[in-house]
């Protein structure tokens, strides 16, 4: 099966996401989503997607007060977009900021100031029920999509 993002309206070419991507050295992880159920317990309904960029040669300089911040966020939820645009929309939620004007630094990828944008993914229509099959699918779907467009895994090659 071959895996491409829907880039239409987002990117004007294939090239440019790949040169987007690259630049902004984006990458992703995963990790479980949980609600507390009524119990006051937590259920795993889904998962959550990371997207991480930055800005080479002005990262050390860059704060969230920076111009080259605004623009590693919006090349990021482009990313987000198109991958949202391209799996399930039963599934694949909007994208969020992990909040806005914040820079995180991950030993995971050598200290590097990055903007975060999140894509939850759960049942939209059923809302808080266990991961099932269709959302485990749409995790592998959406990550198989990334790493088509050159988003690398975990550490981000730094």
């Amino acid at each position: 099966m071959e895996y491409e993002l829907n880039i239409t309206g987002i990117f004007k070419s294939r090239q440019e996401l790949l040169d987007v991507v690259k630049k902004r050295r984006i990458c992703y992880d995963s990790e479980p989503y949980y609600i507390s159920d009524k119990k006051g317990s937590l259920l795993q309904i889904g998962f959550q997607i990371n997207l991480y960029g930055t800005s080479p040669g002005t990262a050390k300089d860059m704060t969230p007060d920076s111009p080259e911040y605004d623009k590693v966020e919006q090349d990021v939820r482009r990313v987000a977009e198109a991958l949202s645009n391209t799996c399930s929309p039963i599934h694949m939620c909007e994208s969020t900021t992990i909040d806005p004007s914040t820079i995180t630094y991950s030993p995971d990828r050598k200290m590097r100031p990055d903007v975060t944008v999140r894509i939850p993914i759960f049942d939209r229509n059923n809302f808080g029920h266990p991961v099932d099959e269709a959302i485990k699918n749409t995790l592998h779907t959406a990550t198989k999509l990334l790493e088509s467009a050159g988003v690398r895994k975990a550490g981000c090659g730094e």
